[in-house]
């Protein structure tokens, strides 16, 4: 098992890390439960879990498939966004999760709920003058639920991580994952 502390676990968290299961059918449940999604975006797909219980069109990102999400130019045209972005990509202090939710609102319609599987860090871990603070202050639609996650829900990887929910007004405002 490991646990992020950069100093003593270096390489030893994996890069890319699964959705479990768990997570998958907890997040279909309570979209199903409150919306009917018709067209699904998922920019950094995997290998699909975290859709694949959905009955509807299913738009994917891999880049390991050779679809690369942050090279994508065009308007994407769907009514719900579901994702569970890499936490890092190894260069500069941005997460990977910002740079995949910064790209996610300039290619969709900003209203549209949206699901972001994410490290605590990207809501808590700011400064005062952070570009990300006044970002998620200012830019980013509003937080309406997030679903609290174990520490070690995900498969060999001890790590803080939650779900963001942005405009998901029809759900509760605070989830614990029911496991």
């Amino acid at each position: 098992m490991s646990v992020y502390n950069k100093g003593e676990n270096k390489g030893q968290k994996r890069s890319d890390t699964p959705t479990d299961k768990r997570i998958c059918k907890f997040i279909y449940n309570i979209i199903i439960d409150n919306y009917s999604p018709t067209k699904i975006l998922d920019p950094c797909c995997g290998d699909k879990r975290l859709t694949e219980l959905f009955n509807c069109e299913i738009i994917n990102y891999e880049i390991k498939d050779g679809t690369d999400f942050l090279k994508e130019e065009n308007f994407i045209d769907c009514d719900f966004v579901i994702m569970n972005p890499p936490f890092n990509i190894g260069s500069g202090r941005k997460l990977a999760v910002e740079v995949f939710m910064d790209k996610v609102l300039s290619l969709v319609d900003n209203t549209i709920p949206i699901i972001m599987i994410c490290p605590m860090g990207f809501r808590l871990n700011q400064r005062i003058k952070s570009k990300r603070w006044r970002k998620m202050r200012d830019t980013y639609p509003n937080i309406s639920s997030i679903i609290s996650l174990p520490i070690d829900i995900f498969e060999n990887t001890l790590y803080h991580s939650e779900i963001i929910c942005f405009n998901c007004d029809k759900f509760n405002s605070h989830y614990f994952l029911d496991i």
